[in-house]
Parts: C-alpha cells; structure tokens; sequence
C-alpha cells in the first residue's frame, strides 16, 4: 500500500511540474492576459497545497478520498484541472 500511495504522491507532483513548465507560454506575456495568469499562479499554489495535504494523509496512512478541480479561462485562454486522490484500508481477514 505505501509503494501505491508513493506513486500516487509523485503523480501528483508530475502534474505540478506540468504546469509549472508550462507557465512559459505568450498568454502569460500578454498584459490583456494578465489576469489569466494571476489566475494561473494561484492555481499551482493551490495545486501545491493539495498535494501536499494528499502526502500528509498518505504518510498517516489514512483512508481518504480528496478531489481537487478548477478552472480557469479568459476569453481566448481554458484550463481545467481534476485530480481525484484517494486510499482506502484494506480489511484484514
């Protein structure tokens, strides 16, 4: 169970690290967009604090079931994001 709930933190990280990598685009240098991505940097944050509360959860050991979804748009710019994160205890017999 703790080597699913490691690749399950790393997913989550693997998907921070996409949008991070690509905050690099035009959008974000277009001061008309500039909202966008305000918009934007708030989501990696709390993309980042949601991962974090999955690892706390996980290292606990916990059954848990998070769901992390946004989404962010302007008038020619869409992102929508959903994560579900979840673990369940195994009932021993």
């Amino acid at each position: 169970m703790s080597n699913f709930m490691h690749k399950l933190a790393e997913s989550l990280r693997a998907r921070e690290q996409y949008l991070e990598d690509h905050s690099a685009h035009p959008v974000f240098e277009n001061k008309d967009e500039n909202a966008f991505a305000l918009e934007y940097e708030a989501l990696k944050d709390e993309l980042k604090a949601f991962s974090d509360l999955v690892k706390k959860l996980a290292d606990r050991g916990q059954a848990f079931d998070e769901t992390f979804e946004r989404k962010i748009e302007s008038e020619h710019e869409q992102l929508s994001v959903k994560i579900e994160a979840w673990a369940k205890e195994l009932e021993k017999k």
